[in-house]
């Protein structure tokens, strides 16, 4: 009788335990962007719509329905971060189960960033900071 390994059953577990807790308990990793609100580059600040707004704190980058988010930096190259946002509440704080989202985000300058999942000249959205935003 010839048994099977269970080392690569154990392995992927491991790894699948490993990211639901890293997932679950993030801690802010701050990015080199200033802080406040946030709106698509080919948009006005005011009178923009909610869905073209990023807000940042400097703890998490979150979206217009988004509270109490974390981002973590999982990779970095140059100006390019891979993160997992992480948010707890809703946008009027009322509390949510959290959830983790993953994006790449291609830092411009302090004050504009792109949100993408390919390279970063192609496509992707771009956002600029909102004068007297904080």
């Amino acid at each position: 009788m010839r048994m099977k390994s269970v080392a690569p059953l154990l392995y992927a577990a491991g790894v699948f335990s490993a990211s639901v807790v890293c997932a679950g308990s993030l801690k802010a990793e701050p990015l080199p962007l200033s802080h406040g609100t946030y709106v698509q580059a080919d948009l006005a600040c005011e009178g923009a719509p909610f869905a073209a707004l990023r807000t940042y704190d400097g703890q998490g980058l979150g979206g217009p329905h988004d509270s109490k988010c974390v981002s973590k930096i999982i990779d970095a190259h140059g100006r390019t971060y891979k993160i997992a946002t992480s948010c707890a509440a809703a946008g009027d704080g009322s509390p949510v189960a959290p959830t983790t989202a993953f994006e790449t985000v291609f830092v411009q300058s302090r004050r504009s960033f792109k949100i993408a999942d390919a390279s970063p000249g192609e496509g992707g959205v771009s956002y600029k900071l909102c004068p007297g935003s904080r």
